[in-house]
């Protein structure tokens, strides 16, 4: 008898369906534990909401304790296109004129013109040295080179592969003499020319060592010194930028100046008429920026837990960690620390001493006049925020006890990570779950598959053996 393709065709049941109702019982338990796991993936979602809310509160208490905060200056210039000013974490409030005699420059000397810039030169070795000119002051002046201690001559071979005058221009540029080549084309010709750093102890001198075979090196030899040898002409001297501050001449090799008032970058950019006037204040609008960003994040953190954890009854829906006794209790900390006082500050005991109020939703926020206040007594605000006190902890500002909080929550084994990582856990024992009950089902499925294939095989036979009856009865009747 031939193998039945498709199950109740021997029996004339609709076995296939029958098969297929049963299977999808045995596998309706884990549509259950499904739909649970969507519900887990939705808690680890929150919960990484919750801990990035946590993580920018601990950020913006970290920017709080930092001394360098606190101390932030801003300066301000009479006139910045003369002298331009920035400041650092060391800046002190004062008040500052300066004016501008002289700007650093640099030492500029270039070459006889020749026909293009593929003309031979000459070979041999050019020798470098920077150092500073200084002249006697005698009539005539004794000007003599005083070699830069820092700095040791550096010879350059100039061979006939590189003798032309664009050749020689890389061979300088890429020996690192100190000084930067350049060709300039004028109505004579091609001339090379040759610039130092700014400052008067980087000016130069070029000594020539000729090749007798290929001579002509020698025309970019340069020495100002009284009895150097010079042919190439020098367009600008080198020399430090002068000034004065507050009556004290300084000098500098740049034209920005970041040594000579602590934590001040003064960039000189032209000489001054009159003197420029510079004032650097404590920048209180930084210090407010932060303060504010410190209460948006707690803000932040707030309002993320309540969200999370709510009843809405106008739409009858909880949230994800409705009944959450963890993100409760975390509510709660940081509600109660935040509402608590300290003995940081002598003038600053609790947030309303400084305008900030607690709203009924636990949030803050800020009276703008209360805050301007306080922070004309930076020092105590300061405390009131960053002071710590390792000997008594009650002393702690509030923003380094927000610090410990957060560094406690967020750790390895902080609540927030434990209790992620036992939803998670939760879900891969339901996804475990799952596998068995569909394991179970394939299981169940190919039993009757095989139950029923055997029913339709043994009803085949009997409907075969009825027929056979029947035709045989019909045939004895006809006889009769």
């Amino acid at each position: 008898m031939a193998t039945l393709s498709s199950l109740g065709v021997g029996s004339g049941l609709d076995a296939e369906n029958i098969v297929t109702s049963l299977v999808a019982l045995e596998r309706k338990p884990a549509e259950a534990v499904k739909a649970e796991n969507t519900k887990l993936d939705t808690k680890v979602s929150t919960w990484g909401k919750i801990q990035s809310a946590f993580s920018s509160l601990q950020d913006a208490a970290n920017s709080l304790n930092s001394n360098d905060f606190w101390t932030a200056a801003k300066a301000t210039s009479s006139d910045a296109s003369t002298v331009g000013v920035t400041t650092s974490a060391a800046s002190a409030p004062g008040s500052y004129s300066i004016t501008v005699q002289s700007l650093a420059s640099s030492q500029y000397v270039a070459s006889a013109a020749y026909a293009d810039k593929t003309a031979p030169v000459g070979q041999g070795t050019l020798s470098i040295q920077l150092g500073t000119y200084t002249s006697s002051g005698g009539v005539p002046p004794v000007v003599t080179f005083n070699a830069k201690a820092a700095a040791s001559q550096l010879d350059i071979t100039i061979g006939p592969e590189d003798n032309t005058l664009e050749k020689i221009r890389d061979k300088i540029n890429s020996a690192g003499a100190g000084i930067t080549a350049s060709l300039v084309n004028d109505a004579t010709g091609a001339r090379l020319v040759l610039r130092g750093a700014t400052g008067s102890e980087n000016a130069f001198k070029i000594a020539v060592t000729e090749d007798p075979a290929a001579p002509g090196l020698s025309a970019l030899a340069y020495d100002a010194s009284t009895g150097g040898t010079s042919q190439m002409s020098r367009t600008q001297s080198a020399a430090n930028a002068q000034a004065t501050i507050n009556g004290l001449a300084v000098s500098s090799a740049t034209n920005t100046m970041t040594d000579v008032v602590d934590g001040l970058t003064l960039q000189l950019s032209k000489v001054s008429a009159t003197p420029v006037n510079v004032e650097v204040n404590r920048d209180t609008d930084a210090i407010r920026k932060g303060i504010d960003t410190f209460v948006s994040a707690y803000n932040n953190v707030v309002s993320t837990i309540r969200v999370q954890t709510k009843y809405d009854e106008a739409s009858k829906t909880a949230g994800p960690l409705q009944g959450d006794t963890t993100a409760r209790s975390l509510l709660s900390q940081i509600r109660s620390l935040i509402g608590s006082s300290s003995g940081a500050s002598s003038v600053f005991g609790r947030l309303s001493d400084i305008g900030m109020d607690i709203q009924t939703d636990g949030t803050l926020s800020v009276k703008s006049d209360k805050m301007s206040t306080a922070m004309n007594n930076l020092g105590e605000l300061k405390k009131f925020f960053a002071n710590s006190d390792a000997a008594n902890v009650s002393n702690d500002g509030l923003s380094q006890r927000i610090k410990s909080l957060t560094t406690q929550l967020l750790g390895t084994d902080g609540a927030i990570n434990s209790r992620t990582e036992g939803i998670k856990s939760l879900i891969e024992r339901n996804k475990d779950k799952i596998e068995r009950i569909d394991a179970k089902a394939t299981l169940a499925e190919a039993r009757l598959r095989a139950q029923y294939t055997l029913l339709d095989a043994n009803m085949a036979k009997l409907n075969g053996l009825s027929s056979y009856v029947t035709a045989q009865l019909a045939a004895l009747n006809k006889n009769n």
